[in-house]
């Protein structure tokens, strides 16, 4: 019969020979799974889920929501790293055990590679108890992986990467709780401080990037930004663009649009920008530009965030219950909204295109197909209905956002 020292080693072996023989990351998963049988996941730098075994046996609801997404929510990522055992070890590769409210628990590896989090390795235990052979071969595995990591390029994007690791706790907000945050921006690619923009990429039928696409996607981005650092976050895409001149930025847009119709993505942008450590505030600009844009524009695939602004100061104040958006509405506008339905016209529609227009009556005719006698006509009821003076700058401005809140209101 063989012994625990025999097992041990053949078990430790089998590991090795991974690495010896440029074996995937998939596969230490599984090979760890099936030495101890007990299921497995590692989880990369970007909370994706990489590599997954014996799922089956699994009985969390929230790893199991993650591992059918193929990913870690936002939430359940901020509930993991608040954990205290988490917080404890964030750089040491020591597994420890974290329990989880399905009263099984977890023993996690994180994987370290050149001092920064790359991912961990997360074995799962139902009734059984953790011994010491888990923690060691657990341990090795991660040494294991971590050298097929720095070994195999098609893992180039999972190491760890200076770049990454800064633009993924820029987005979460760490930066602010690290006093070494600042060196590692000066060690980094990041460290440019003008003509910033940030572009967040979504696919446009609401799923998640497949992992066989991700760095295909990331290549051919750069193709079109070449001064462009890009991670994956969730279900999204967010870019950095660094060093941009206005009219490389123009045709760099253009060409971002054929890639879009390519590839099937919605894209949102950021205004321009100095100083990386902004990058939190203009990566929550270009996702509600992306998030504003589908529900005002369904049709389009590229917005840009000063096309939004406004819609996005009116949802903030719409959030607050307080606020009914609708008493910040020209009176005016809701009495043409209901003379239009009473008589079937379009008098609001024709003072929204004028208003558009800054009040040009040749783009107002053009716009709207109808001759300029047509649009006195209108305008004359508009005036009879309302008593507007349009001459008046600041009944232009009032009508100008009146309408925009309209516009925001009907797609809520």
């Amino acid at each position: 019969m063989e012994s625990q020292t025999e097992l041990r080693y053949r078990q430790s072996n089998r590991l090795l020979s991974l690495l010896l023989d440029n074996h995937t990351v998939e596969e230490v998963v599984e090979t760890i799974s099936y030495l101890m049988e007990k299921p497995v996941v590692f989880i990369d730098i970007n909370f994706s889920i990489r590599g997954v075994s014996r799922t089956n046996e699994i009985t969390d609801p929230s790893w199991n929501l993650a591992i059918a997404k193929g990913f870690c929510s936002h939430e359940f990522i901020f509930e993991i790293v608040n954990i205290e055992e988490v917080k404890r070890f964030p750089k040491e590769r020591t597994p420890y055990i974290v329990g989880l409210e399905s009263e099984s628990k977890v023993l996690v590896s994180p994987v370290i590679i050149r001092e920064k989090y790359a991912g961990a390795m997360v074995m799962f235990f139902q009734d059984a108890e953790v011994t010491n052979q888990h923690l060691e071969l657990l341990l090795l595995a991660n040494e294991v992986l971590t050298e097929i990591i720095l070994k195999i390029p098609q893992y180039k994007y999972i190491r760890g990467n200076m770049n990454e690791g800064i633009l993924m706790d820029l987005i979460e907000g760490r930066d602010k709780e690290n006093a070494d945050f600042k060196s590692w921006v000066l060690e980094s690619e990041l460290n440019s401080s003008n003509n910033l923009c940030v572009l967040v990429s979504e696919q446009n039928d609401d799923g998640l990037y497949q992992e066989g696409i991700k760095d295909s996607l990331r290549d051919d981005f750069y193709h079109v930004f070449p001064k462009s650092h890009a991670i994956f976050y969730g279900n999204q895409m967010v870019v950095l663009c660094t060093d941009l001149e206005k009219e490389k930025t123009e045709k760099g847009i253009r060409r971002l649009k054929s890639f879009m119709e390519k590839h099937g993505l919605r894209i949102g942008m950021s205004d321009f920008f100095n100083g990386i450590e902004n990058f939190q505030y203009y990566y929550l600009q270009a996702g509600a530009a992306i998030r504003i844009g589908v529900s005002v524009h369904q049709k389009k695939r590229f917005y840009h965030y000063g096309d939004y602004k406004f819609f996005h100061l009116i949802e903030k104040i719409h959030s607050d219950t307080r606020n009914n958006l609708k008493d910040f509405v020209q009176s005016s506008l809701l009495i043409l909204e209901k003379y239009d339905r009473q008589h079937q016209s379009e008098l609001f529609y024709t003072l929204n295109t004028l208003i558009d227009h800054g009040c040009n009556y040749k783009e107002t005719c053009a716009n709207l197909h109808i001759h300029r006698n047509t649009l006195s006509y209108r305008m004359e009821r508009i005036k009879a209905l309302t008593q507007l003076d349009l001459a008046d700058p600041k009944v232009q401005f009032d009508l100008a956002y009146s309408f925009r809140i309209l516009e925001f209101l009907r797609h809520q």
